[in-house]
């Protein structure tokens, strides 16, 4: 008869998957950016229109109204990629003010399994549009 220990087991710290970290990072970018309405209090909202370089993935829409935080991180919409998109540089000069409209193309750097081989370079393009509608200017 073998015998038990007594002692508790310690909980050995799993390893995070790439898509829980990157779930945790758009998480802290949320939960740590300004409001809309103090970044750029004459916004009414700003749209995010994403589209995909791949015929797999639907356009995506974002509509980010005074309440909402400014965060301007997507995920890849691939499930097992780890890779977040980051308009903030794209967003910048609408809430600065100088523009109403930002758009460009992006690349993923993030990792994901490919023909059965981990870690590979996800590369997914993603062309944005970035739009700001705001309060009219007041009469002088």
């Amino acid at each position: 008869m073998a015998l038990r220990s007594t002692r508790p087991r310690l909980a050995t710290q799993k390893s995070v998957s790439g898509f829980q970290d990157r779930a945790e990072r758009l998480r802290k970018g949320r939960a740590t950016a300004a409001l809309l309405r103090e970044v750029c209090p004459r916004a009414t909202h700003i749209a995010v229109l994403l589209q995909f370089d791949a015929p797999s993935h639907a356009d995506q829409s974002f509509v980010l109204y005074p309440g909402a935080r400014a965060y301007f991180g997507f995920p890849c919409p691939y499930g097992d990629c780890d890779g977040i998109y980051d308009l903030s540089h794209a967003a910048q000069s609408i809430l600065l003010g100088t523009a109403l409209q930002a758009t460009g193309t992006l690349e993923c750097g993030g990792v994901r399994s490919r023909h059965r081989i981990p870690r590979q370079t996800c590369g997914l393009q993603v062309s944005y549009i970035v739009n700001a509608q705001r309060l009219p200017d007041a009469a002088a």
